[in-house]
């Protein structure tokens, strides 16, 4: 009873296409500057080097945002985006080449290659644009409930305007909404007319967005579509599906249990902690050049020590020291107290906001995470004093200390610094949609986009 169509068939079909074209650019780039006869010959004899070819191109292309479905693969913007990504592409792999000689592209069938990438996958991408919105990869859905949360999924899907669902109406039992528009769409009727409105409608999802207990009526409604082929699904799958985030106010204890309860072990116990200690070891040893920079610049730039340590709460609430670069004045909390950084703080130094920017004053947070502290990719730590009152605030902030916390997060790279509680419930969000799905290829997902913020310059 979950709904996949509008994003799986959709991704399905993008990487596909882009498999075909890297592979068809491969072979006439070979034509093209060899002829036919030498061309194939050239492709058969060097496999291994355009394999890698294509996984660099299709892993800059992932790094690049190019597989979110809900683009507008139709503009400008995305085009340049092609072409950017191509040039990296064609750099990272240039470098694989020269590091191992026994891989190799000849210059003119390279050069050739990335120029018909770059106009063969930009139309295929205007292409795909056009074809999504073939009613095969269309759903029309009907949403059961049209309180907070029916409201709320409604908007989503309407911000994601290429994620192919379309909202016909909503149900719901409340006699004063009957026969009224909600947001714009109009609600149907009650339970009773659910599959009348799905053969008039030609409904082949319904959500079901309610969050008090169901009527056993509803429920035996539900699984009868569930069973003559209409897609049910509840709020919180949809919502987490289209926007990466998990709704906390429609969630329950239950919910959260079973989520505990399904969730694979293997990776997060035993692969993660081993993976992550040795990355942060290549890291750490990697970036003692930079790190022997800045503190240098902090220590000659401003009074204070060079290094900030603070005790926070990580796992199951155990309590560790974590440590940074400095990046606000010495005692910049003496006056103030434990408050959260705000735009243009006057505590922070000149050094320390290009640090804060670039995401260099985690750095050092890499000994964290050796020490067994801290993991790579996590919810970010924080300070007693504000857990508590966050606690107090909002639901389930708690289970942020389900799991250990990160030096970067799902929450870091999908939305800016938070520094108000409603912000800060806004990258919980997030941080139980991390803990939800936890797994080797989102943290990997993660790693690539916090490589992304520091190359632009996108912390704060």
């Amino acid at each position: 009873m979950k709904i996949h169509y509008p994003v799986s068939r959709r991704k399905i079909v993008l990487v596909l296409g882009d498999i075909c074209i890297v592979n068809l650019a491969i072979l006439l780039s070979a034509i093209v500057r060899l002829g036919v006869e030498g061309g194939l010959s050239y492709v058969r004899g060097n496999p291994l080097s355009f394999a890698v070819y294509g996984i660099v191109l299709i892993t800059i292309f992932s790094f690049a945002d190019l597989y979110d479905t809900r683009k507008d693969y139709k503009s400008i913007g995305t085009a340049l985006s092609i072409i950017f990504a191509t040039a990296v592409a064609f750099v990272i792999t240039t470098f694989i080449f020269y590091i191992n000689g026994s891989l190799k592209i000849g210059r003119g069938v390279f050069f050739i290659n990335g120029a018909l990438i770059i106009v063969f996958i930009t139309g295929w991408r205007m292409l795909y644009s056009y074809i999504i919105e073939q009613p095969l990869f269309n759903r029309r859905a009907l949403i059961i409930g049209a309180g907070w949360a029916g409201r709320t999924i409604l908007g989503e899907i309407r911000k994601a305007k290429k994620a192919g669902i379309k909202v016909t109406g909503f149900i719901d039992d409340d006699p004063e909404k009957l026969n009224t528009q909600i947001c714009g769409a109009p609600v149907l009727g009650d339970r009773s007319v659910i599959n009348k409105a799905i053969r008039q409608q030609n409904i082949d999802t319904v959500i079901s967005a309610i969050t008090h207990e169901k009527h056993a009526d509803l429920i035996k409604t539900l699984i009868h579509c569930s069973w003559n082929g209409v897609d049910v699904i509840d709020m919180p799958t949809i919502y987490e599906q289209l926007t990466g985030k998990i709704p906390f106010k429609h969630i329950n204890d239950m919910w959260m249990l079973h989520v505990v309860i399904s969730k694979p072990k293997l990776y997060g116990k035993f692969i993660k902690p081993v993976l992550e200690t040795i990355i942060s070891l290549l890291l750490f040893i990697i970036l003692m050049p930079v790190m022997a920079i800045t503190a240098v610049l902090i220590k000659i730039t401003s009074r204070g020590g060079i290094f900030y340590t603070q005790e926070r709460m990580g796992k199951d609430a155990g309590r560790f020291t974590i440590i940074k670069f400095r990046t606000m004045v010495a005692d910049a909390e003496s006056q103030t107290g434990a408050v959260y950084a705000a735009d243009n703080d006057h505590r922070i130094t000149k050094v320390g906001r290009l640090l804060r920017k670039w995401r260099l004053d985690e750095v050092p947070q890499l000994l964290n995470v050796i020490k067994g502290d801290m993991s790579l990719v996590g919810p970010r730590p924080e300070r007693e004093i504000f857990i508590k009152e966050f606690e107090k605030n909002i639901p389930f902030y708690s289970q942020r200390l389900a799991v250990k916390p990160g030096l970067s997060g799902w929450a870091q790279v999908k939305y800016p610094y938070a520094s108000t509680i409603e912000q800060t419930e806004e990258k919980l969000q997030y941080d139980l949609y991390y803990i939800k799905n936890m797994s080797f290829l989102l943290d990997t997902v993660v790693l690539l986009k916090t490589v992304r913020v520091m190359l632009f310059g996108k912390g704060k």
